[in-house]
């Protein structure tokens, strides 16, 4: 019983051994093959998704910048871009709160509705 036991713990602990280095070695591997991201020659300037797995991208290399198009199993060079045509984007203001009616409003609303249709039969 206890040597069932004692191999028990000790598989337990072989697996969790195990699990620990493929996990510190997954972190290894990953910051070594794509140095996080960084590159001195290219830099991705702006991306748009346009659905799943799919996006437009601004990439700059060198002093050229290109838009890039890029799909699940493809990726394709739509266009070079001047940098004079590069113009930040005014962004939109989020909506103003009294846009949108309250709550109560809306329920004041439905019931005048309610009472008028009540009325016509």
């Amino acid at each position: 019983m206890l040597e069932g036991m004692l191999t028990a713990i000790g598989t337990l602990c072989i697996v969790i051994g195990i699990i620990y280095l493929s996990y510190v070695a997954a972190k290894f591997v990953g910051k070594n093959s794509i140095r996080g991201g960084r590159s001195q020659y290219m830099r991705m300037v702006d991306q748009m998704p346009l659905g799943q797995s799919r996006a437009v991208s601004v990439v700059q290399v060198g002093d050229r910048y290109f838009l890039i198009g890029i799909a699940e199993k493809q990726i394709n060079i739509l266009a070079e871009l001047e940098e004079e045509g590069l113009v930040p984007l005014k962004m939109e203001e989020p909506m103003n709160q009294t846009a949108i009616p309250e709550f109560k409003e809306l329920m004041r609303r439905l019931e005048e509705a309610r009472k008028h249709w009540s009325k016509r039969k």
